[in-house]
């Protein structure tokens, strides 16, 4: 935890230097001018008032109380310019921080998703490090302050009393600090503790919310709204009792503190009384010790606050502490270029160690420029095969090869540069048509974009929808589900890779689009490797070859005339109508 801390301090405070270094030049004045120069400036003006016999004019008197407000002033002026500064230090710290959590968030394996919600990484990208910004602020701001506070206020006492004979004070000051600790070690893991529950009910939240948000129509046609209102509430009221924990015994410390401090106080009244301490000493002592205890009460509370954020900190360092298993290689990645031939060697894939394997010893060759179906049942292995193409899993035993290279001695983005995905659930983001489309290549020219559209069969209605410039809105939800599809095949269209993947990319279509695009991908296979997963014997029957998959096996490949004379699990396929079309030819 205090590295995560220490590593925050020398990552981003250091890049600000100059400005921290003014918000502590800010912070030392104020230490100084609170715990030695009021303490001082009170037992002058004091003393030469109130215990001198000299006869004072209106103006030195008036001098020497100018002081006061004086010493406030500049006491005043550098507290505030500290906070100020080192609220921007705090922002740089939060900004760069959230930056730091998406950038490591954008390349970690999918398996890292695979165990954690997506609302859960949404509060640890923004609540989180707001709590840990204003917990740095605190810090880094009263952190310089208040020690010095308490160092030049003791030095006045130890002043004070040396010159006074007064060392009683200062010894009751010396005995009395340790106690004046004893509330952060009572109450520190009950703090932590409360605070980690706190900071994982937050994420459950945040997660259910948005979940919630994701399935608005759902939620309305199962009539589940007084359902998902009760989870959610029961969530709320955890995540409250464990917000109430964290502040009860965080606030527990003030009170405890205030007692231990009126109890010094006291004895330190009873004995200047009965040592006949003059007023100008006792008032100056009185403000010493004041300004002493002061910045002990203030560095429990924030030690009190460091212990709340803890959970915070520790879910942070969860992300920022992970290293990505899927990355190119040190050295001398490769970068060459691509036909779009496919091998795979023996391979066989498994989502965990614990976990069955849900591919299993598969070997086959897909040959540049040529049509590939992939068949089977929902969870015979289709989908998780171009997953390990595509590297957002490696495989367990075995290889891919891509035109004879090993895919993982490939630069990891070069490599994903040569495929195009077409996947069944479209994304699409809340901007304009213009740059969701060029997403398939950035610097692509609005012509290209247009010509994309149209080989998509995406012009017309994007035309109808205002044009290319109009934005989709989150997640194009206004579009049907084949508008979806047509514009994320006008995007692989785009990117012109050498090997382009359809995931159930028409599902979503009708016949007449279906055909339509079918006339695209028919001109589009002669430059480039095209792999579909689809149960449409339309889709699939012209495939220069089809893969059936059984329960992560590859157990055929050929043509569909072919499977459909040899194959026993491809014509139960067919019979079944899973894949749609006619049925079977008799042996």
């Amino acid at each position: 935890m205090h590295r995560l801390l220490w590593n925050t301090c020398k990552r981003y405070v250091f890049h600000k230097k100059w400005l921290f270094l003014w918000a502590f030049v800010c912070g030392c004045i104020y230490g100084l001018t609170s715990g030695l120069g009021l303490p001082l400036i009170f037992e002058k003006v004091f003393r030469r008032i109130f215990e001198s016999s000299t006869a004072y004019s209106y103006a030195e008197i008036i001098g020497m109380a100018v002081l006061i407000p004086l010493g406030f002033a500049l006491r005043g002026i550098s507290g505030y310019l500290n906070v100020v500064l080192m609220n921007r230090c705090g922002l740089y710290v939060l900004s760069h921080l959230r930056t730091d959590l998406i950038e490591k968030l954008q390349i970690l394996q999918l398996s890292f998703f695979d165990h954690n919600t997506t609302g859960d990484l949404v509060h640890r990208v923004i609540g989180d490090p707001k709590k840990i910004q204003d917990i740095f602020l605190e810090w880094i701001s009263e952190g310089i302050k208040q020690p010095l506070q308490m160092l030049a206020a003791f030095g006045s006492l130890i002043y004070l009393s040396l010159k006074n004979s007064s060392v009683a004070l200062f010894l009751v000051f010396c005995v009395s600090i340790p106690f004046c600790f004893l509330p952060v070690r009572l109450l520190r893991s009950r703090v932590k503790k409360y605070s980690r529950i706190q900071q994982c009910t937050e994420g459950v939240l945040t997660a259910q919310v948005s979940e919630n948000l994701n399935a608005v129509q759902e939620v309305r046609l199962f009539n589940l709204a007084e359902r998902v209102k009760l989870k959610i509430q029961e969530t709320i009221e955890a995540a409250a009792l464990s917000t109430n924990l964290v502040v009860a015994w965080q606030k527990l410390q003030q009170p405890i503190m205030e007692v231990l401090s009126a109890i010094i106080i006291a004895v330190v009244f009873t004995y200047a009384y009965c040592a006949n301490v003059p007023f100008s000493v006792f008032s100056a002592m009185g403000m010493a010790l004041y300004l002493a205890f002061d910045p002990i009460k203030r560095l429990n509370t924030l030690f009190g606050s460091l212990q709340g954020v803890t959970g915070s900190i520790e879910r942070i360092g969860e992300i920022l502490q992970q290293v990505p298993t899927i990355q190119s290689p040190e050295n001398n990645p490769y970068l060459g270029s691509c036909s779009g031939s496919i091998t795979f060697q023996n391979v066989s894939f498994g989502y965990s160690n614990k976990s069955p394997q849900v591919i299993h010893q598969v070997d086959g060759t897909m040959e540049k420029h040529k049509f590939y179906a992939l068949v089977g049942h929902s969870g015979a292995g289709k989908t998780t095969l171009i997953k390990l193409i595509t590297r957002l899993y490696d495989v367990t035993e075995g290889a891919v090869l891509m035109d004879g290279v090993d895919i993982r001695q490939w630069d990891l983005k070069h490599l994903r540069q040569q495929i195009s995905i077409v996947s069944q659930s479209t994304i699409l983001f809340n901007d304009t048509f213009l740059e969701n489309l060029r997403l398939g290549k950035p610097n692509a020219t609005r012509e290209e974009i247009i010509e994309a559209a149209k080989m998509a069969y995406a012009h017309d209605f994007i035309c109808e929808a205002g044009g290319y410039d109009s934005r989709i809105g989150e997640n194009g939800n206004r579009f049907s589900g084949g508008q979806r599809q047509r514009l994320a095949i006008a995007r692989a269209f785009l990117k012109q890779a050498p090997i382009l993947i359809l995931d159930e990319a028409t599902s979503a279509l009708d016949s007449e689009s279906e055909a339509l695009i079918k006339k695209s991908l028919d001109e589009i296979r002669k430059q480039k490797t095209v792999i579909a997963i689809a149960h449409r014997i339309s889709t699939i029957q012209q495939a220069d070859s089809i893969w059936v998959f059984e329960k992560g096996s590859l157990v055929g490949q050929g043509t569909h005339e072919e499977l459909l004379k040899t194959n026993f699990r491809y014509q139960q396929l067919v019979s079944k109508q899973l894949i749609g079309g006619s049925q079977p030819k008799s042996n």
